[in-house]
């Protein structure tokens, strides 16, 4: 891609103008001053020639630079106009935040699940780790209250969010640290220490904004059934593997920022953390950025539909206000959604991950991507390797673990069953040209893209 400055709109050239946000609301439909001019509202916006904000889409950004971006582009929204605090804690001196406390007690550690990891409609790499708790090695039917393990803030705080993920044993905590660094707490059962007194007030409402302090060590939650969720995103850090940023403006946009935990930590804390991680390849704590210009690797998004969204360019064009999460008519967010990206644990080994296996409506499958002598990798795969045609397999851990427990530290994966056939082509125009086969088996059979082919760009 090139470097341009502007882009032609009208007959004349318009420069990209979030560098000078104006001081006012900006809001869907609100007055603008520049046509052309780039607004964040929870989605980000764009001064359309009527004067008005109107929703962005992919060409009202600048192209990215060769390669994609090292930091954070003018027009993308800073980490703190995507996690609003009102009153964080004082920035240190040095400038630098640090983890004084550890989140889950060490001795209530069992082995750490890198970010990273594909399941499910997380379809493309998670951009939080999981960190395993000893309740999660008794059955479930044994466990008590006995068992609630406490999770404590790492870092002097102010709680931003706490939030329901659809049950009221799965809850949500975004707290702010100063230095614009933030960490995010997720599938906590409940409530307790410091924040306890919140517990019925969230059921009943589903989402707070407290905004209210706590200090590093304070206990604020608990949980048993799940391995608590936890990543850190820094806004002075930017991750330079996601080539099209804008892609994660529609949903989830604070995924550039996120960063490995460990080092925010005290060096003796980081350390024992680090050996409990399931992945022994650096970084321990894995990455979500592999899109690679030029290759198939990375994250992919369909053709037609806007970003991590799952929505139809049309909707945005409607001008229509819309929220994140469901997409009308489909069965996830994540229908529209490509990964090819490395096994979080086995690095070695890829993973195809599709939100659209063999439903439109969305049917995420996460398989094994078999590169057989002679293929390229795909972080490899460019437009002159032409179409390449890979088997896709289902797998197991090589190690069995009967309880909710994760895996072992270092546990490899096998292919057991083949599950069908994907075709792929890199285009010249960036786009990634893809034909999934379900219950094919042999590449030979294969004869050229056939109406089934999809278009995916990033």
């Amino acid at each position: 891609m090139g470097a341009s400055l502007g882009r032609w709109c009208a007959g004349a050239l318009v420069a990209w103008t979030l560098l000078a946000r104006p001081a006012a609301a900006q809001s869907l439909g609100g007055p603008c001053d520049t046509p052309g001019q780039l607004g964040w509202a929870g989605f980000l916006l764009t001064c359309g020639e009527s004067g008005t904000y109107r929703y962005a889409l992919h060409d009202d950004v600048p192209p990215a630079p060769e390669g994609g971006y090292t930091e954070r582009p003018e027009w993308y929204p800073r980490l703190s106009e995507v996690l609003r605090a009102l009153d964080p804690p004082a920035c240190p001196a040095s400038g630098r935040v640090t983890f004084t406390h550890p989140v889950v007690r060490l001795e209530d550690l069992l082995p750490i699940i890198p970010q990273g990891a594909m399941v499910g409609d997380h379809v493309t790499p998670i951009d939080h780790g999981y960190i395993g708790i000893t309740p999660l090695a008794k059955p479930r039917a044994s466990r008590t209250d006995a068992d609630y393990i406490p999770v404590y803030a790492p870092a002097d705080a102010e709680v931003l969010e706490i939030s329901l993920l659809g049950s009221p044993r799965s809850i949500r905590i975004v707290m702010a640290h100063g230095c614009e660094v933030y960490s995010i707490h997720m599938v906590l059962n409940r409530l307790s220490g410091a924040l306890a007194h919140l517990q019925d007030d969230l059921l009943a409402r589903g989402r707070l904004d407290p905004h209210i302090r706590l200090l590093a060590g304070t206990e604020f939650a608990e949980g048993r059934d799940n391995p608590p969720d936890f990543s850190v995103h820094d806004g002075a850090q930017w991750l330079s593997g996601l080539v099209s940023p804008f892609s994660y403006t529609t949903a989830e946009s604070w995924k550039p920022y996120t960063v490995d935990p460990w080092p925010y930590f005290s060096p003796d804390l980081a350390a024992a953390y680090e050996a409990k991680m399931q992945r022994l390849e650096a970084p321990r704590w894995g990455r979500i950025d592999y899109d690679i210009a030029g290759t198939a690797a990375g994250n992919w998004f369909l053709a037609g539909t806007v970003g991590y969204s799952g929505r139809l360019e049309q909707d945005f064009r409607s001008n229509e206000r819309l929220s994140g999460g469901v997409v009308p008519g489909k069965a996830t967010y994540a229908w529209s959604h490509l990964a090819i990206a490395r096994h979080s644990v086995q690095p070695s080994r890829w993973i195809f991950s599709i939100g659209w296996w063999a439903d439109a409506r969305g049917d995420p499958r996460q398989l094994l991507l078999e590169v057989r002598s002679g293929q390229p990798q795909p972080s490899e795969l460019t437009t002159a390797s032409g179409v390449v045609v890979y088997r896709l397999w289902t797998w197991t851990n090589a190690t069995s673990v009967a309880s909710d427990a994760p895996q072992p530290i270092g546990y490899d994966i096998m292919p057991t069953r083949i599950q069908g056939l994907v075709a792929i082509q890199v285009n010249a125009d960036e786009t990634l040209g893809v034909e999934v086969m379900p219950g094919a088996e042999d590449p030979a059979t294969f004869r050229g893209f056939t109406p089934a082919k999809r278009l995916y760009r990033r």
